[in-house]
């Protein structure tokens, strides 16, 4: 209840911190069908959070999206505001006059194409590639991995969000698919009603579909989920380990969220030495302890790279490596930005993706 009513308050002070910018610069703001419409919206935020899920899938993923738009549309009104104010007091000083109703009319003009261009990028996943080479591998050896994280299957993204990503996976031709985390979003009675898991069934990958959990697994009956992902031929590793062949050993964690302990992965790595070993950790957080048990390989997701601009400058700052590929001695670390959203539909930030690691012997 306290996080319900921290939010109300959020969004309470935010929405009428925008009403009262925007109805400077536009008058119809101010007649009473748009003010019953604009309290709609902003009761749906929290509403949205509350709504049982005995209701129609519908009318649930109408109020998601319409919640998620609406954060997005306060949040980068409160940017938009914070710039006036700064641009305003530089050209007082230089004693030059900020025309305001046109410097808010344009803002407003301006967020609402960034926000769709955001919702457009938010559902045009891109492949990015990799190219590991290891000397723990035979010289013929050559895997071709498929990584994806952050999948937020609920009420936003049902079925047909699942069944595309799975074919865009299928289309790589991959030998193992490797799924690093928030398979689910919310609640797991979205995920049942739409029948969410059932396309990852027909992923194609002849030496399996893994897979650890992310934070938002843990929010909803874990084990029912995992038995559910486990029927769609996708096998969950909570701190244990299993041999994708003769030469592969994969490890996946508890999110840091469940369990920080580094205890459990260098428990798991007394045999790293004999496979190449790759590590599945949805918060990229324990990459130097992944690097000094003898790991080869760390996968993880979580940040999404901020999702929305300008808030890569927060995750850069909150993980070593928050994106991309990157060396930690012997290891080397692949973090994703996600296939998913969480919250807004809108992605400012990089686009979502899958990656393809193309990892050979030398």
């Amino acid at each position: 209840m306290s996080v319900i009513l921290f939010i109300s308050l959020i969004d309470f002070i935010l929405s009428s911190l925008a009403w009262v910018y925007y109805s400077h610069a536009f008058s119809f703001l101010r007649s009473t069908p748009f003010i019953i419409l604009y309290i709609l919206l902003m009761l749906n935020t929290v509403v949205s959070r509350m709504l049982p899920a005995s209701l129609p899938l519908p009318l649930l993923k109408l109020s998601a999206w319409l919640s998620g738009y609406w954060i997005a549309f306060l949040y980068y009104s409160l940017l938009l505001m914070v710039l006036h104010g700064i641009v305003y007091s530089v050209l007082r000083i230089l004693s030059f006059k900020l025309p305001f109703t046109q410097f808010a009319a344009a803002g407003a003009v301006f967020l609402v194409i960034f926000i769709a261009w955001g919702s457009w990028r938010a559902f045009s996943p891109v492949v990015r590639t990799e190219n590991v080479v290891s000397a723990k591998l035979p010289p013929e050896a050559r895997y071709k991995i498929v990584l994806v994280s952050d999948i937020h299957l609920g009420r936003e993204l049902g079925y047909e969000y699942s069944k595309g990503l799975v074919q865009l996976i299928n289309a790589q031709q991959p030998d193992l698919v490797l799924i690093a985390g928030d398979i689910m979003d919310e609640r797991l009675r979205y995920i049942i009603d739409e029948n969410s898991l059932a396309p990852l069934k027909e992923l194609r990958a002849p030496l399996g579909v893994y897979g650890a959990f992310g934070n938002h697994d843990y929010l909803d009956r874990p084990n029912e989920l995992r038995a559910l992902l486990a029927a769609n031929n996708v096998r969950i590793l909570t701190d244990e380990s299993t041999l994708a062949d003769g030469n592969l050993k994969i490890t996946g964690l508890h999110d840091y969220r469940v369990s920080a302990s580094t205890v459990p992965l260098q428990n798991l790595s007394s045999n790293n030495a004999g496979y190449y070993s790759i590590l599945i950790d949805h918060q990229p957080r324990r990459m130097d302890a992944a690097a000094a048990a003898g790991y080869d390989m760390y996968l993880a997701g979580h940040t999404h790279t901020g999702q929305m601009f300008p808030n890569r400058l927060v995750t850069q700052r909150m993980y070593k490596l928050d994106y991309g590929l990157e060396q930690f001695g012997d290891l080397t670390a692949i973090v994703s930005n996600g296939y998913g959203f969480w919250g807004p539909p809108v992605r400012t930030e990089l686009k979502p993706e899958i990656v393809v690691i193309n990892l050979q012997g030398k």
